[in-house]
């Protein structure tokens, strides 16, 4: 059994507002230094699939630029490794524009799947990160005889519903889906399955009910042939139990780098390496009369203030007097003295002025567009 592994570097239900308006959900920074795409290539690196797609729609540069040749990931490679699909300047159907769904976005590139030498598609959805075991999933697929392996869980992870947009799945008592909902309720606390966005499905069926699908104008993959297809197909479950990050909101975003300060957390999520692209950058700076406290501290920061419960990324500057509390500030932004942040994301390349207050609320927090000046 040979496995490609094909990542949706974007989500279609993600709202994200400003930090994803010029950049995809993958590109987006995750714990300081490692960026949301890190995550899924690591796993399939690190249980040795080293044939791996990354499929892009809009907005790629960032991600383009952050992946190179996947040399960091061990995937520059003759047979196999890295590919990073881009749409062309018309899809199939000839339309301008993006893809309507992912159906279409594995027709238009199935010519780069063939070259593949796996039997054996998992397919990865970026905004739900995990550390799933692909190798046992894949020998579970292929022992219970099924067309389409569905990976599900029940679990919520202290957010206090089922995330909207996902796919509601349901199994009869041999495991078989029978049916599928896409949640668009608050689903409160409710036991119910709902989709991790991973399927495991053969490569030469996969072909062949894209096509299908396509012929019929059908784009998306949950609705048009999971969900339709469930009568005729053997479409199995599998749950994972493991840790998970639901990243599709603002508020889920800040809450799963925040889980990044819990060390319990942190060492289930470091157990296996994440992998990411290497800076060469000096040692965070701390002056005299800083304070930090349960944060993450980047290379290459100057801290002269507070810093409580936070994520700061690469090269930034917080000066003397400011305080910053429960909040992400991504690379090279500068916080002038005397500047108070609490329930805060800043972009990259933010400018904060001295004395400025900005404060948010856990589910809500304020949000600062790449490069603004406040």
């Amino acid at each position: 059994m040979s496995i490609l592994g094909i990542i949706f570097s974007y989500s279609e239900r993600e709202n994200l507002r400003e930090l994803t308006r010029m950049r995809t959900i993958g590109s987006l920074p995750m714990a300081g230094k490692f960026r949301i795409i890190d995550f899924p290539l690591s796993n399939f690196v690190n249980d040795g699939i080293y044939d791996v797609a990354v499929i892009a729609r809009e907005n790629y540069h960032s991600l383009m630029d952050h992946l190179g040749s996947g040399k960091e990931w061990d995937l520059m490679r003759k047979r196999g490794g890295l590919r990073v699909l881009t749409p062309y300047g018309k899809s199939e159907s000839g339309r301008n524009g993006l893809y309507r769904g992912s159906i279409e976005a594995l027709s238009n590139n199935m010519h780069s799947f063939r070259r593949s030498l796996a039997d054996t598609v998992i397919l990865v959805e970026t905004s739900i990160l995990h550390s799933m075991d692909f190798n046992y999933l894949a020998e579970t697929h292929i022992e219970s005889n099924a067309d389409i392996t569905a990976v599900y869980t029940r679990q919520l992870n202290g957010y206090p519903t089922v995330p909207m947009g996902v796919a509601i799945l349901r199994f009869n008592e041999e495991n078989r889906l029978y049916d599928l909902s896409i949640n668009k309720d608050d689903m409160s606390r409710q036991d119910v399955c709902w989709s991790t966005g991973v399927y495991v499905i053969n490569k030469s069926l996969l072909e062949s009910l894209v096509a299908d699908a396509m012929a019929y104008g059908k784009y998306d993959f949950n609705e048009d042939i999971v969900h339709r297809l469930a009568g005729n197909l053997n479409i199995q479950g599998y749950e994972y139990k493991g840790h998970l990050l639901e990243v599709s909101s603002v508020a889920g975003y800040m809450k799963a780098n925040m889980n990044f300060l819990n060390p319990v957390f942190r060492e289930k999520a470091f157990q296996k390496p994440i992998y990411t692209k290497s800076k060469d950058s000096v040692p965070a700076r701390y002056f005299t009369g800083c304070q930090v406290k349960n944060s993450i501290i980047s290379d290459g920061c100057r801290i002269e203030g507070t810093v409580e419960n936070s994520i700061i990324s690469r090269n930034v500057i917080i000066g003397k007097d400011a305080v910053v509390k429960n909040s992400i500030i991504m690379q090279n932004t500068e916080i002038m003295r005397g500047v108070h942040l609490n329930h805060v994301i800043l972009d990259k390349d933010v400018i904060v002025r001295e004395n400025r207050q900005l404060s948010g609320h856990v589910t809500y927090p304020v949000v600062v567009e790449k490069a603004s000046i406040i």
